[in-house]
């Protein structure tokens, strides 16, 4: 499992509803994924980030199957759903803000793991 996530640097959740929401970018069809993480607190949320991001359901599938995709300018290995999926969602107007596991929690926290799930 080591080798999907270890190409990115999270740097550590603040308190215990602290959350990452992933923030796709806009994108033409094909083209490729560029995202970013963004940290907020749940119990400090305004009405419009709730209207406005998805928590994301998804099979992680094979992963020995990896698509890349960049995140904070990091380059970042997630399952071919997923990547499907942050693909087929995308808007090519308007960012999209995703809550997805494999991407939004460190992975190779356990203590995050743990709390997150």
């Amino acid at each position: 499992m080591k080798d999907q996530f270890s190409s990115l640097s999270y740097s550590p959740l603040e308190g215990g509803d602290a959350i990452r929401l992933l923030i796709v970018d806009t994108g033409k069809q094909g083209s490729e994924i560029y995202c970013r993480l963004i940290h907020t607190a749940l119990s400090e949320c305004h009405d419009d980030i709730f209207k406005h991001y998805t928590a994301l359901s998804y099979v992680w599938g094979d992963v020995s199957q990896k698509r890349a995709i960049s995140v904070n300018s990091q380059i970042f290995h997630v399952t071919h759903s997923l990547f499907d999926a942050l693909h087929d969602l995308r808007h090519e107007e308007q960012a999209l803000r995703l809550w997805a596991d494999a991407i939004c929690i460190d992975q190779l926290n356990l203590d995050e793991r743990s709390t997150q799930v």
